[in-house]
């Protein structure tokens, strides 16, 4: 029990062979994703300044293309630091304000700071199975970060039960600032 949110909300389990499975296919969605924001920053920022910064196009690709190289990079890095491969069953535990995955904490909510933007549930390919979602905001705007968990076969309802339970609870903590 964690002293801080009472008792878990709900637990998931999964062996290795899913776990890795998954980790396998998310960065597979994040190698595909980045290469789209680098190829965007290198055309946008080759135009720019050869538009509007009269720069040769070989100035602009010199300058452009470390920061179209080095952001996917780092992006990729930071959102999958918490997503690894592992030789051990995983567990996952949902509490009011967070969920902890295998000992690493996420946290859902945080006071007037951080509150969820939305919770789907996303079909998955290759033989994987269906994702929940969770996306953030700050105070100071969308987060543009994620968190997708597996949902195990037979937690499908509980895994709606759970966007509903989340949509309340932020409704309540509105309510109680």
């Amino acid at each position: 029990m964690d002293k801080d949110n009472g008792p878990p909300i709900e637990i998931w389990e999964f062996t290795a062979l899913e776990w890795n499975a998954f980790t396998h296919e998310a960065k597979l969605l994040k190698n595909d994703d980045n290469l789209y924001f680098g190829l965007g920053i290198l055309i946008v920022g080759i135009s720019y300044l050869m538009f509007f910064r009269d720069t040769s196009f070989t100035i602009a690709t010199a300058f452009v293309l470390p920061f179209a190289l080095l952001l996917p990079f780092l992006r990729y890095k930071i959102a999958l630091k918490k997503l690894q491969k592992t030789q051990s069953n995983v567990t996952i535990t949902f509490y009011d304000n967070y969920l902890d995955m295998n000992g690493k904490r996420v946290d859902l909510f945080t006071k007037n700071k951080k509150w969820i933007t939305f919770m789907q549930i996303l079909e998955s390919d290759q033989g994987c199975p269906p994702l929940l979602e969770i996306a953030w905001s700050t105070r100071n705007g969308n987060m543009f970060d994620e968190i997708r968990v597996p949902i195990p076969a037979n937690k499908m309802e509980k895994a709606k039960e759970l966007i509903e339970y989340y949509q309340f609870y932020e409704k309540e903590l509105e309510v109680s600032k």
